[in-house]
């Protein structure tokens, strides 16, 4: 089997806008640091750490536009900013593997997010789950807007919650028997 690569959804133009105008608040902070009179060894220690979460805002801009899945007959590869995870095939339950929209009442209910982004339009990172069930209690998301997601329950005691270009084509090639 070839690597098969499917892409996340990328994220709409209003969480683009949100994201962006992040990026220009943390720079215009950068530009006060620059003109407001600070002893020189504050200046350079604020000025260090904004240009670092301004780094980081801009990777994860980058990244979001750029994630994907790539599936092997061995293994299976979640590329998502911040958080990227590999887990053989055999970890993964494909059998009870489905797609649903999260606003829909079969959907898993998220309680909070204990680490990750959360953004208008645009969930990143680890949930714990409202109700736990076979053990699981927590899920990694990557979840753009409210459309359908897919829902992919693991060994690992978490579900991966993603949004993808076509999830119906991941379901069906994780459902299809490997050689």
């Amino acid at each position: 089997m070839d690597t098969q690569i499917f892409q996340l959804t990328t994220l709409d133009s209003a969480t683009s806008a949100v994201f962006l105008s992040m990026l220009l608040g943390v720079a215009l902070l950068l530009v006060l640091l620059k003109v407001k009179p600070l002893p020189k060894g504050a200046k350079y220690a604020a000025s260090g750490m904004v240009i670092a979460v301004l780094g980081l805002l801009s990777w994860m801009f980058y990244k979001a536009h750029d994630a994907n899945v790539r599936l092997t007959s061995s293994t299976m590869y979640v590329d998502i900013p911040l958080y990227r995870v590999e887990l053989p095939r055999e970890r993964l339950v494909a059998s009870q593997a489905r797609i649903v929209n999260l606003d829909e009442d079969d959907a898993p209910k998220l309680s909070y997010r204990s680490n990750g982004v959360g953004l208008p339009g645009y969930s990143l990172g680890w949930y714990k789950l409202a109700e736990v069930s076979d053990k699981t209690d927590k899920a990694l998301l990557s979840v753009t807007g409210d459309g359908q997601v897919l829902l992919l329950p693991t060994t690992e005691g978490y579900l991966l919650i993603l949004s993808l270009e076509k999830p119906e084509a991941l379901l069906a090639s994780l459902l299809a028997p490997t050689l």
